[in-house]
């Protein structure tokens, strides 16, 4: 019997195991900077920078991130799809149907952000 549909436990695990291929690919790179996660701003509540959504067996993920200055971001951000797609097809079966990268900010290179 083939099954479409994910239950819970599996959807957890494999969120877990896709925030962890996502953190680590992105601190392997020296063009970005990682968002720091927060939950909540004095005013209003923050977003994780990484948003993992199902739909049958297929991944969706949305995530955040600061670049450095005078990279290339075209071919930087595309390598990182490619790279966090095929990882997770590896490790997890699952189907990547959409990875968007979303730019916060641009740092000039040599700064980084303060650590929170």
């Amino acid at each position: 019997m083939h099954n479409d549909h994910l239950d819970f436990e599996t959807i957890q695990a494999a969120s877990d195991i896709i925030s962890a291929i996502v953190e680590s690919s992105l601190q392997e790179r020296e063009s970005v900077i990682p968002l720091n996660h927060e939950r909540f701003t004095f005013f209003k509540k923050i977003k994780d920078p990484i948003s993992i959504s199902f739909k049958n067996t297929e991944v969706y993920l949305k995530i955040k991130l600061n670049f450095i200055k005078g990279k290339n971001i075209l071919e930087e951000t595309l390598q990182i799809q490619k790279e966090i797609k095929d990882e997770i097809v590896h490790l997890t079966g699952l189907e990547v149907k959409r990875i968007d990268l979303s730019i916060q900010k641009i740092i000039p290179a040599g700064n980084s952000l303060p650590e929170r």
